[in-house]
């Protein structure tokens, strides 16, 4: 019996573990190894107002600006205040952070900000550093179980108490805890085109479904603008940050598209530099990243480009094609400000939550910062809760001797279906084909199925559910874009589209400046 089982070992779920008080018996699963998350392959840095001529305050107005008017004032405020302090201490505990000669942070500059704040560590290495500081920080404060799938949450009217999962020998488990932390992350391998790890499958807002919490904003996914695009195949992100050095957007001509665009260009929002490129794409051919004129580019972006010249390039000579690819998804599992969620036992914190703050579209490294920020905020909660027991409940195990079968669709194809239909470009028709053709399963037994196809299934509920939410939102706002609906609807301000098993909803963000979840 755990106090605290988090599923996810990415920034979200160890900066938890890391806030925790070491007497707290913590279990980390995660699905390979935790340097293959997400979090790792954070390159643009963390935002936060740590100049004396930037404020907390500044950092918010620019957060609800690119969010499309969809976020919470409330939730924005408590994350740029909180932030800054949250990420001060980290400085102070020791986090390794670029800095000038005079041990200043070095802050860099992204989209959609109004001053340079972006602390980076190790140029573009940022989320790299981060991890290996938070894994060193709790390696012998957790019971890390590598390799576990987890398969199922064990809930039961209304509470949760802990999840089943399989190891990497397939063998089944059940890991009963006091709190329940969903941790697991984005959605980004569910499309064919992406920056995210090949682990970033969504599960977290499937297990959460079937327990009977409540999804919402899963329409709004953000599509990074530069993935570096070889053979038609996504290779590696190419950080905003490097736009924000300089880099120019052009076509194979070498001029510019975002000329008549935006007044910000090349830093304009993410979503309206991301549909630029592929609407390029798709009606004059391939679009380009200008960064020659960078100086020192290599030891600015060692990562960038040590992928680069992998494949080939210079990007001290030669244009760089890219094209949008899934990045982050800012929907999710309904949380309050502490990450609960409505059923008790249960949370969720990082890329996995609806946690108010990014709206229809995250402003740039706002991501790692919300990770930290709730983490701290959840830690602060659950320390003395005793909320749940799962001491009375029996639970058996349910490995069965042969698994049904089950029919699912080509999840290669799903993917494309996803890229394709529920991408950075969308259409009322598009959608109701996806829907039609990989419609939500109704599954009793999940357990009854062999753990690859659970796998499966997870994938296919959160496609589903995804695609009828974009379906449902009749117009266009920030990441979320209907080409047969190009524009704002003033009926569906601050309106939000949420999923559960007992149905769908349209409530008002204001439910969002509530202390709870209703």
């Amino acid at each position: 019996m755990f106090d605290v089982c988090i599923i996810g070992g990415g920034a979200a779920g160890l900066m938890l573990a890391h806030s925790l008080p070491p007497s707290y018996k913590i279990a980390v699963l995660t699905k390979s190894a935790p340097d293959d998350a997400n979090s790792t392959l954070a390159q643009g840095g963390i935002a936060a107002s740590l100049d004396t001529t930037d404020s907390p305050e500044a950092h918010a107005s620019d957060t609800l600006l690119a969010t499309a008017g969809h976020a919470c004032s409330e939730r924005v405020g408590m994350l740029t205040r909180e932030g800054q302090i949250a990420i001060r201490k980290l400085m102070a505990e020791g986090l390794p952070y670029d800095q000038d000669e005079s041990g200043q942070p070095i802050l860099g500059m992204e989209g959609a900000h109004s001053i340079r704040r972006i602390l980076h560590s190790g140029g573009d290495q940022t989320g790299k550093i981060l991890m290996n500081y938070l894994m060193k920080k709790t390696e012998k404060k957790i019971h890390l179980l590598t390799n576990h799938q987890a398969l199922e949450l064990i809930a039961e009217n209304g509470k949760c108490f802990g999840a089943v999962a399989s190891d990497g020998n397939g063998r089944r488990k059940e890991i009963f805890a006091r709190h329940t932390v969903l941790a697991t992350g984005g959605i980004g391998a569910l499309y064919s085109h992406t920056s995210n790890s090949s682990v970033a499958e969504g599960e977290g807002l499937s297990l959460a479904y079937r327990a009977g919490a409540v999804l919402e904003d899963l329409e709004f996914v953000q599509f990074h603008p530069t993935i570096l695009t070889i053979d038609g195949k996504s290779s590696g992100l190419i950080s905003e940050a490097v736009r924000g050095e300089g880099a120019l957007l052009v076509n194979k001509d070498g001029c510019s598209i975002m000329q008549d665009v935006h007044p910000l260009k090349e830093l304009a929002p993410r979503d309206i530099v991301a549909r630029a490129i592929e609407w390029h794409w798709q009606e004059q051919g391939p679009v380009f990243l200008d960064a020659r004129h960078i100086r020192e580019f290599r030891s600015k972006f060692p990562a960038i480009w040590k992928n680069c010249r992998a494949h080939g390039m210079d990007p001290a000579k030669d244009l760089l094609p890219v094209r949008p690819g899934a990045h982050f998804h800012m929907g999710g599992v309904k949380t309050d400000d502490k990450g609960s969620t409505n059923i008790v036992g249960l949370y969720a914190i990082g890329e996995v939550a609806s946690s108010g703050v990014h709206g229809a579209n995250r402003l740039a490294s706002n991501s790692l910062l919300e990770a930290i920020v709730f983490a701290q905020r959840l830690a602060d909660h659950l320390v003395g809760q005793n909320t749940v027991s799962a001491g009375s409940l029996e639970i058996h195990r349910r490995t069965p001797a042969h698994p049904a079968p089950f029919d699912f669709r080509d999840m290669e194809l799903m993917r494309s279906r996803m890229t394709s239909s529920v991408g950075i470009l969308r259409n009322k028709e598009q959608l109701s084909g996806f829907i039609t053709e990989f419609p939500l399963l109704q599954v009793e037994d999940l357990l009854q199925l062999s753990n690859e196809n659970i796998r499966n299934y997870h994938q296919t509920t959160v496609c589903s559910l995804l695609a009828t939410a974009a379906y449902l939102r009749a117009e266009s706002r920030g990441a979320h874009f209907r080409s047969d609906i190009p524009a704002q609807k003033e009926e569906w301000q601050g309106k939000v589209i949420a999923l559960s098993a007992a149905g769908t909803a349209i409530t008002d963000r204001k439910i969002h400046s509530k202390e709870t979840v209703q």
